[in-house]
């Protein structure tokens, strides 16, 4: 890859901490998080179930890590593992600011634990998607369609 790419993007877990306990703590996070990620351009997606997250995040070099900074300061969650904070080629949920779902424990941990960077330069060269992608990609396909 030549260049510096236009995006950019950050793949990480958390675990809540008691401030996220409700139902209505967890609303007024994703209501509060689609607003500044739309203001900044940032566009995602956040996985939860039993008090653990999963966040996909994409956008501008600049913008994306404004948005991180922010999350990494919250007090809504512990333990950030960060997956990915690489360089991208393309948004892959442009038209979602904060899309949410909430999959099973088996999935979430299969896209969690997933390989996000093994074969990365040998995926870009080959136009692939990372193994974690790749997973994320197909959970969100199928949980979109099942909504609809």
């Amino acid at each position: 890859m030549t260049g510096v790419s236009s995006l950019h993007c950050i793949a990480y877990v958390s675990t809540a901490t008691s401030r996220l306990a409700t139902p209505e703590s967890l609303d007024a996070l994703l209501r509060n998080a689609r607003d500044f990620n739309r203001a900044c351009g940032v566009t995602g997606v956040l996985l939860h179930h039993g008090g653990n997250f999963f966040q996909y995040l994409e956008g501008p070099p600049e913008a994306l890590h404004r948005v991180y900074a922010r999350i990494r300061q919250s007090r809504g969650h512990t333990g950030i593992y960060e997956l990915l904070n690489r360089p991208v080629q393309e948004r892959h949920f442009e038209t979602w600011t904060m899309g949410f779902a909430e999959p099973v424990s088996s999935e979430l941990q299969r896209i969690a634990q997933a390989s996000w960077t093994s074969q990365l330069s040998e995926a870009e060269q080959q136009s692939r998607r990372s193994p974690g992608l790749m997973l994320l990609l197909d959970f969100w396909t199928r949980a979109t369609q099942a909504a609809r």
